[in-house]
């Protein structure tokens, strides 16, 4: 019994994590392509202590099944972002979906009109106010800053769009080795 409900605490680990805080401080679009693509981005406090973002797209095409996301996270490490465990591609069908990083809720709640599959073109989506809930990012990634790179390539491999959000990761306690 015992050992049952040691797995049951571990399985419970991985669907929310408390250990840390996420601190967004920045979005900026890289990149664009404008033939594809209308985007802007405006960064600022959505109140005293945390900072957000206004991000608007509107697409001038259709949206397909084979559309990839490519995700990359840089470490802030000796004075600049370097390449660290975060990777992984999805398909753009499969990121709006995205249950971890609070991406569900960001496309669903905080995006209007709410992102769903498919995506029609001519339509302004405008992601105002999303503030993370840590609870919902895996466990376990390392403590300090971060820079999340998004790209985003149609099923032929035309980059359509970049974007970076920056955040910090800042664990509640801290573990020390003596």
């Amino acid at each position: 019994m015992l050992l049952l409900l040691a797995l049951l605490a571990q399985v419970n680990a991985f669907v929310r994590q408390n250990a840390y805080d996420v601190f967004p401080e920045r979005m900026e679009v890289e990149y664009y392509d404008p033939t594809i693509l209308n985007v802007s981005c405006t960064n600022y406090k959505y109140n005293r202590t945390t900072r957000t973002f206004i991000l608007t797209a509107t697409l001038k095409f259709d949206a397909t099944e084979g559309d990839l996301v490519l995700i990359t996270g840089y470490k802030w490490l000796s004075n600049r972002y370097r390449l660290d465990i975060l990777q992984f591609n999805l398909t753009l069908k499969d990121a709006i979906r995205f249950k971890y990083f609070d991406i569900d809720r960001m496309m669903q709640s905080c995006t209007t009109p709410r992102i769903e599959w498919p995506v029609i073109k001519g339509v302004k989506h405008t992601l105002r106010d999303w503030v993370p809930d840590s609870s919902k990012f895996p466990p376990g990634m390392p403590e300090g800053r971060w820079k999340i790179g998004m790209r985003f390539f149609s099923f032929n491999g035309i980059h359509i769009m970049s974007l970076n959000w920056y955040c910090a990761l800042k664990y509640k306690l801290k573990m020390e080795w003596k």
